[in-house]
């Protein structure tokens, strides 16, 4: 586990394991799916509407992230792991640095990046990295 250091404040800055990062991922997922049922069933969307049902959760989850990151630094996840997002130097990411992290999410496989080093796709391309509250 690397440890930056934020010479602003002094304070050391501790990434967040692979496997808080899988809950994360895990425990938004959940909360993304509700959100999509709830919007199925207040759009009444039908089984023939299902490339407008997948490009709603496309575009959505990009959202959702986006927004969330963008406003607090941190998903609902995040939240509840006591987790939130940061520059590689430690700062506080700009917006294009959050929508680029999420845009790369699109990326196919983008998840089992993790099992090919210590951090994502989303986070190399995007110059972010998670970290410990």
């Amino acid at each position: 586990m690397d440890e930056i250091l934020d010479f602003n404040s002094e304070k050391k800055l501790i990434e967040a394991s692979n496997g808080i990062r899988f809950l994360n991922l895990i425990i938004d997922y959940i909360f993304f799916i509700i959100l999509i049922v709830i919007l199925v069933i207040i759009f009444q969307f039908d089984e023939n509407n299902d490339s407008m049902i997948n490009l709603l959760a496309i575009i959505g989850y990009v959202l959702y992230t986006s927004i969330f990151e963008i406003a607090f630094n941190k998903t609902p996840a995040k939240f509840i792991t006591k987790t939130h997002v940061v520059t590689d130097s430690g700062e506080k990411p700009t917006p294009l640095n959050i929508i680029g992290r999420n845009l790369c999410r699109i990326i196919p496989f983008d998840a089992l990046s993790f099992l090919f080093g210590s951090s994502g796709w989303h986070d190399k391309f995007s110059d972010t990295k998670v970290i410990k509250d």
